[in-house]
């Protein structure tokens, strides 16, 4: 009996600690505030803490854009890539986790504008896996568009 008390206690601290953990290292939608620009075109994120959504404007063409992001999002590791007309979609595998990446491109002004959104397929909370995504995403595109 007395073992049976403290496996349940165990449990019920591991649960709490992974509750705490789960509000604390998740993605946070606004880390990323988009630019004034075209409204975006992708879906909204959940209420949930596990995705995040931005559109940023860049000084270039938006072939030249869509091509350099293409190239960004495919460095981000291991992903199933469909790139259309000026949109690409991407799955990344997490443990048995999955998350879904949606870029497009269009023109705006004289530059153009990047939509990008980041989000798991299941679950409350990430542990902060997009919002790092689109840390890394972001400073790969820099990289690639020199003078951006």
């Amino acid at each position: 009996m007395r073992r049976l008390a403290r496996a349940v206690l165990l449990l019920a601290v591991l649960g709490a600690g992974t509750l705490v953990l789960s509000r604390t290292l998740a993605s946070d939608p606004d880390a990323f505030p988009s630019d004034d620009g075209p409204a975006n075109p992708l879906p909204p994120c959940p209420a949930s803490p596990n995705c995040v959504r931005l559109t940023r404007l860049y000084p270039v063409d938006a072939d030249t854009l869509f091509a350099r992001a293409r190239d960004a999002l495919a460095a981000l590791g291991p992903a199933t890539l469909d790139a259309g007309a000026r949109r690409a979609d991407a799955v990344f595998r997490v443990f048995v986790f999955y998350d879904d990446v949606a870029l497009r491109v269009e023109p705006f002004g004289t530059g153009s504008a990047l939509h990008l959104r980041s989000a798991s397929r299941v679950g409350y909370s990430d542990f902060g896996v997009n919002e790092r995504r689109v840390r890394r995403f972001l400073d790969a595109l820099h990289r690639r568009l020199p003078g951006a």
